[in-house]
């Protein structure tokens, strides 16, 4: 099992980093391709089908 991401307490978090934590989630979990661009991921199945995962602060 992978280890947890601990952000230490004042560090600026942005929607870019918490996407990039994701992304190698995705490429373990499920078949196709994901790539990072800033905020949004956009997973590619193997037919071609595309998602797009974005992240945003509230």
């Amino acid at each position: 099992m992978q280890e947890k991401h601990v952000w230490k307490e004042g560090a600026v978090v942005t929607a870019e980093d918490i996407a990039a934590s994701l992304k190698p989630l995705i490429d373990e979990y499920f078949v196709g391709e994901c790539k990072a661009a800033g905020e949004t991921l956009v997973y590619t199945l193997p037919d071609g089908k595309k998602f797009e995962i974005s992240v945003t602060e509230k």
